[in-house]
């Protein structure tokens, strides 16, 4: 089900950016859209955790709030009850298809990045195509309810994320390190640690993206392709090379990014991106080793790192 969910993610960003961008991108819109999209995706995460038979219902649910609302901006409807509609959508949808992707996966690092990856087209796509919100949004809508109805059918890619059948450890995770006998690490302090990162790399790459912005079009489609392949490559080179040495990598290239690289020189900077993304899957499996696999927690607790680097 990885494929269909990394092909669903993007139309599901296009939709809940189109629906942000046509209704203006102030800051009190921009401040909502990550409150309710990003931050409230922990205290969900914790709910699915604890009640795992709500996934599949919550995929479905989730993935329709974000096209009812895209059809009615598409149409003209706007205000706060179209955003946060949106929004709400958006963050359920994620939520739940992350949990599944982490756990279905035993927590590897390479399917959680390629999940992700995706989205950086999406959210680009939506704000290209918001001069056309109708026209663009339309197919897109389409798209994505089609998609619903596939994932949603398939019966047994949720059984791992309701429960129904035990997920089997790889190696890398907290249960494979504790068989070999590796002294544990306090995990209060790695996911402190792993959260600060979390909330770094998100404004690092907020930063980044508003300088790419200002030196025009070009550089800014080849910087999205950049942030697709640099976290889609990054969790698989995580599982061949190692979570903490990838993740170091990472952050050593978006330390780079925001302080010591212009955008001016495009092919130092896209290279910078693209190593900047590298952390996202890395840095995702280890926060869902500290919880145990606990994928809803891990990956809302990873969608609050973000909120608060945006701010």
């Amino acid at each position: 089900m990885l494929p269909i969910l990394t092909i669903t993610h993007p139309l599901v960003d296009a939709c809940s950016m189109s629906v942000l961008a046509a209704g203006g991108m102030s800051w009190s819109r921009i401040l909502v859209y990550n409150a309710v999209a990003f931050a409230l995706q922990l205290p969900m995460g914790v709910v699915l955790d604890a009640r795992p038979g709500l996934v599949r219902g919550g995929f479905v649910a989730g993935t329709c709030l974000v096209c009812a609302a895209t059809l009615a901006a598409a149409f003209g409807a706007g205000g706060w009850g179209v955003l946060v509609a949106v929004c709400l959508g958006n963050a359920i949808f994620h939520l739940t298809a992350g949990k599944h992707v982490l756990e279905a996966h035993g927590g590897r690092s390479g399917p959680i990045g390629l999940f992700i990856s995706t989205g950086a087209l999406g959210l680009l796509a939506g704000k290209l195509g918001v001069e056309h919100a109708a026209a663009a949004s339309l197919p897109t809508f389409a798209a994505l309810l089609a998609a619903c109805v596939v994932v949603a059918g398939r019966d047994v890619g949720w059984r791992i994320s309701t429960g129904e059948t035990p997920v089997v450890p790889v190696e890398g995770t907290r249960s494979c390190a504790s068989a070999t006998g590796e002294t544990p690490v306090v995990p209060v302090v790695i996911l402190a640690g792993l959260f600060v990162l979390v909330a770094w790399r998100s404004w690092a790459g907020l930063e980044a993206t508003r300088l790419t912005a200002a030196e025009g079009m070009s550089l800014v489609l080849a910087g999205a392709a950049v942030t697709w392949g640099g976290k889609a490559a990054g969790g698989y080179l995580a599982e061949h090379l190692g979570r903490w040495t990838v993740t170091a990598a990472s952050v050593c290239g978006s330390a780079a990014l925001a302080f010591a690289c212009s955008p001016q020189n495009a092919l130092a900077w896209l290279l910078l991106l693209f190593v900047a993304q590298l952390a996202t899957g890395p840095v995702l499996s280890l926060v869902y080793d500290r919880l145990d696999g606990k994928g809803g927690t891990a990956f809302g607790l990873n969608c609050l790192g973000l909120f608060a680097g945006s701010l």
